[in-house]
């Protein structure tokens, strides 16, 4: 066993957290039910889906010209049916679309957890394993500028055994006001654009950085960080007015479920977190 000694700071510490906070039930995008049709199509969504007009509860008896994102606009027969039915072929309409952004790698199956959650969740959190792991990876990604690697350097530095004459600013300051310019791991490489976790998580609204232990040790030191993040799966005005989102109909059905009042499906946060033990031995 170790002789060690615990720091004589206060611990747990939190050593970052984002402006945005955690659980944000007033945020834009978590809204839900807020839209009648006036207020749809003057966002231009009118064109909703390939399989279903929503608006009228009408069934196409054959696959929409106006799949390809607006490109026709010849009117389709069809046949009427009920708001469940309707709910169903959106559901697995949207289902289908995801696989445009998910189609390769360990995490393509999450969207599909993602948007039943949507459906059944009634605006429960959402946890899974598979996301903890994902996000631990990228914390992991060796870069100069990740807060994984400022904190070990930064504690790395306060424990070296010959330091030079220059002052340094006591160890918990030192990394904050470090992490402050640092990239916070977030899903948003090439890679994630079709490996399922870009389109999962469409973007990290919170994060928090709380370092729970620090001993030091003869032969060196180690301790535990905490990373906890929290994504918002819904949508807002400037997500759909936004020209990239909203040339796919995957944006457009989400967006219709989330926003129209006889639909309102809710919004949810989806959270993850990854404890990270740190270390440095002679």
């Amino acid at each position: 066993m170790h002789n060690s000694l615990y720091l004589s700071m206060n611990l747990p510490c939190t050593l970052f957290e984002t402006v945005s906070r955690f659980d944000d039930n007033s945020a834009d995008d978590m809204r839900y039910g807020d839209m009648g049709e006036h207020d749809l199509l003057a966002l231009g969504l009118n064109d909703i889906s390939a399989k279903v007009d929503p608006w009228r509860l009408i069934r196409y008896d054959f696959p929409h010209p106006r799949y390809v994102d607006g490109m026709f606009g010849v009117s389709t027969p069809g046949r009427k049916i009920s708001h469940d039915e309707c709910v169903d072929i959106l559901f697995n309409e949207m289902k289908e679309l995801s696989h445009e952004f998910s189609f390769w790698g360990e995490y393509k199956s999450l969207i599909g957890e993602l948007i039943d959650h949507f459906r059944y969740g009634n605006g429960s959190a959402f946890y899974s394993q598979q996301l903890n792991s994902a996000f631990h990876e990228r914390i992991n990604e060796y870069s100069l500028d990740s807060p994984l690697s400022i904190i070990k350097t930064s504690i790395k530095k306060n424990f070296d055994p010959n330091p030079n004459s220059e002052y340094h600013s006591p160890l918990l300051l030192d990394i904050k006001i470090k992490l402050f310019k640092s990239t916070l791991s977030k899903f948003n490489s090439r890679e994630d654009r079709i490996n399922g976790l870009g389109i999962s998580i469409h973007d990290i609204a919170a994060q928090k950085i709380t370092l729970f232990r620090l001993e030091k040790y003869a032969i060196g030191w180690e301790g535990t960080v905490d990373f906890k993040a929290q994504d918002h799966f819904g949508l807002d005005i400037t997500d759909i007015k936004n020209k990239f989102y909203n040339k796919f109909r995957f944006f457009r059905i989400w967006f219709f479920l989330q926003h129209h009042k006889d639909f309102a499906f809710k919004p949810f946060f989806t959270n993850f977190d990854s404890v990270e033990r740190i270390n440095s031995y002679l």
